[in-house]
């Protein structure tokens, strides 16, 4: 099956355990492609409002006052949060499903975002933006839902898809954002127009929280509480490698009066169904359990190499044109959404690249190491040549299309491999690296404040960064399986 016919296929295609094997993307069936659908459409709304102060950030700053070095802070503490909300929301999605997990993220950042307006200074501005950054745990459940949904053939597309249409919000915010502002702005004076303009992200988050609750279904058996307790075993012996997570074992799909996946089964030969345990250890528990795991680690370390420089640069990118260019909110705002409307196919190109080489190379996992590797060199290549190409607004924008590609591809090639990092405890390992991209955010967004407008050091430090992070995939170890591995078998053959 090509990759194509994966993608685009005439029919959804099940194995065994109810999970599909490829992604009708214009269908929205359910359970797996509405589940698809609405798990991207959350963390799009979700990236959205989460997103939507620093599209207008130079009227926010001249109306408080603000100060660069309060703008920093507040860019700083808008992902701190997130690092709580990433470690809490991954074990609870093990115990409520992703489902009501994202259901309950957005509600609750609806009224975060819709209460931003209120900030009338420097402190209560960062507090906001503090509280804001909750709704940016969305990403846990995303990619939780489509590793429920999806077989391990197709899983790393999946993630990459959810993951790369859903932070593509970031990129609509800094061009929509400004637009709504400029709407209301007929209205309403400046000094009031900003803070009303948060209401409607607040509203979309409401939206989606109902269609999430009332639409979609957790695994393709719709039953969470039902899904299986039992460990059946099946051959893993050639490729040694787990599925991603137990499924539901209550399969009657016929139920749904939508489009039914056909009856006919694909079964992987890597497939094997994991137990979802009976008695649950505490959340600090699992956590610490997984924090042992040095896979884990070197995860979280690469994903906040990734997803951590994509946060900063989703920060800061707006006020970078706009000061060192002079170019007006609106136009920087346009600029800025380049940056993240790159992952309209960047993202997912990331996740099917390493799907592809890895069925080509068929060496369990490796091929999709290899991919990982690639892209981690290139990212940090480009960032480098980022500092050196800022003297004319042209060459800027062409290395910026080339850097923010990798570092978006990076994101997708991480979670293709953290799937079978430890398929006993998804959510927790899910959680922990979606903490280390919100880490790195920190740390990236606080070089981007040491030095200030000298934008040309900070991306030069960040690139040096990313390229350290590719020499860890050398060291990456997945079901006793390492790139090195398969470097030195291509060589003595």
């Amino acid at each position: 099956m090509t990759l194509a016919t994966k993608i685009f296929p005439k029919q959804i295609l099940v194995d065994e355990d109810g999970k599909a094997t490829n992604i009708k993307l214009f269908s929205f069936a359910r359970p797996h492609m509405r589940a698809m659908h609405l798990s991207w459409l959350s963390f799009f709304i979700a990236f959205t409002g989460w997103f939507a102060i620093p599209p207008l950030m130079p009227t926010i700053k001249a109306d408080l006052k603000l100060t660069p070095s309060q703008i920093s802070d507040a860019n700083l503490t808008s992902v701190s949060a997130t690092i709580l909300a990433r470690l809490m929301i991954g074990p609870l999605c093990d115990r409520w499903g992703p489902r009501k997990a994202m259901a309950g993220l957005l509600l609750v950042g609806s009224i975060t975002i819709g209460l931003a307006g209120l900030a009338s200074d420097a402190n209560g501005l960062i507090i906001t933006r503090f509280f804001i950054g909750i709704v940016g745990a969305t990403f846990v459940p995303c990619q939780y839902w489509a590793s429920r949904m999806f077989s391990y053939n197709i899983v790393g597309t999946a993630n990459a898809i959810c993951g790369g249409f859903g932070n593509m919000g970031a990129g609509v915010s800094y061009f929509l954002i400004p637009l709504i502002y400029n709407a209301i702005a007929l209205a309403l004076p400046a000094h009031q127009a900003w803070r009303v303009t948060f209401v409607v992200p607040a509203c979309l988050c409401i939206l989606i929280a109902a269609a999430d609750y009332f639409l979609g279904d957790d695994c393709p058996g719709d039953e969470w509480k039902n899904r299986d307790s039992s460990l059946e075993s099946h051959d893993v012996e050639k490729h040694g490698l787990p599925r991603t997570a137990s499924d539901c074992d209550s399969l009657d799909l016929g139920d749904s009066d939508d489009e039914k996946p056909t009856s006919r089964k694909e079964t992987s030969p890597n497939a094997v169904r994991v137990p979802a345990p009976v008695e649950q250890p505490s959340i600090l528990v699992d956590l610490l359990s997984q924090l042992k795991n040095p896979a884990v680690l070197i995860l979280m370390i690469q994903y906040g190499c990734s997803f951590g420089v994509e946060l900063a640069v989703d920060n800061m990118i707006g006020e970078f044109f706009h000061s060192h260019f002079g170019l007006s909110q609106t136009t920087s705002g346009m600029l800025g959404s380049i940056f993240g409307l790159m992952n309209l196919f960047s993202r997912a190109s990331g996740g099917m690249l390493a799907d592809y080489v890895n069925t080509l190379i068929g060496e369990g996992i490796q091929g999709r190491m290899l991919v990982h590797f690639a892209v981690f060199f290139f990212q940090g290549a480009f960032l480098i040549g980022f500092s050196f190409a800022m003297g004319a607004l042209s060459s800027s924008i062409v290395v910026l299309v080339l850097f923010s590609y990798c570092v978006q591809a990076g994101c997708g090639t991480t979670f293709s491999i953290v799937p079978f990092a430890n398929p006993k405890s998804m959510g927790a390992v899910y959680g922990l690296v979606g903490a280390g991209g919100s880490i790195g955010s920190i740390v990236f967004n606080y070089i981007f404040k040491v030095y200030g407008t000298n934008y040309a050091g900070a991306f030069r430090v960040i690139g040096y960064a990313a390229l350290t992070a590719a020499m860890f995939t050398l060291l990456l170890k997945i079901q006793s399986r390492m790139l090195l591995g398969l470097l030195f078998k291509k060589l003595n053959p």
